[in-house]
C-alpha cells in the first residue's frame, strides 16, 4: 500500500515540476512585432506631442542559461536596426530591465507627403524599462522612454506609454 502510495506522489510531483518548467519556456521563441506610441518633445518652445511611425520587426526571445528566469531579447527592426535588451519572469509578467539605444524622430506639422519632405529628423538617445504579459500566442509589453535629444541635452524626450505587440511565428 505504501509503495503505491509513494509511486503515486512521486508521479504528481514530477508532473508538477514538467508543468512548472513549461511554463517558463512558453514565452522562448521568435515573435513578429509592432511598435506604437506617442513621445513628447519638451524644449525651448514648450512641450509637442508626436505619434511614432509604427515600426515592426522581429523579437527574439531566449533563454539565459546563466540565470534562473533570466531572458535575452533581441529585436530586429525591419529598417535594420536592432538592439538587445534583459528581461526576467516573475509570475506570469515579464519584467523588461532598463536599457538604452538610440531613435529618430520625424516631426512634421502636416499630414500630407509634401510636408513630410520638409520635415526634420532628429536622434534621440532613450532609456526604456516596462513589463509584459503573455496571452496565448501574443505578448503585449509596455514600455517607458526618457531621452534627450543627440547634441542637445536640453531637448527632451518623454513617452508614458510605448506599446509593443508581438505575435509567436
Amino acid at each position: 500500500m505504501y509503495k503505491h502510495l509513494i509511486i503515486g506522489l512521486a508521479c504528481i510531483l514530477s508532473l508538477t515540476l514538467l508543468s512548472c518548467q513549461r511554463e517558463s519556456r512558453q514565452i522562448v521563441g521568435d515573435y513578429s512585432y509592432k511598435l506604437s506610441g506617442e513621445v513628447a518633445i519638451t524644449g525651448e518652445d514648450g512641450d509637442v506631442t508626436y505619434h511614432l511611425i509604427h515600426r515592426n520587426g522581429q523579437m527574439n526571445i531566449l533563454k539565459d542559461r546563466s540565470q534562473d528566469n533570466e531572458y535575452i531579447i533581441t529585436m530586429n527592426e525591419m529598417n535594420g536596426s536592432g538592439y538587445t535588451l534583459s528581461a526576467n519572469q516573475s509570475d506570469d509578467e515579464l519584467l523588461i530591465a532598463p536599457h538604452t539605444f538610440t531613435t529618430t524622430v520625424i516631426t512634421s506639422d502636416g499630414i500630407s507627403l509634401i510636408d513630410l519632405d520638409n520635415s526634420a529628423t532628429i536622434v534621440y538617445r532613450v532609456t526604456a524599462s516596462g513589463s509584459g504579459k503573455k496571452s496565448d500566442d501574443i505578448l503585449i509589453i509596455k514600455e517607458h522612454w526618457q531621452g534627450e535629444q543627440s547634441g542637445n541635452p536640453t531637448v527632451r524626450l518623454s513617452a508614458p506609454e510605448i506599446t509593443i505587440i508581438a505575435e509567436k511565428n
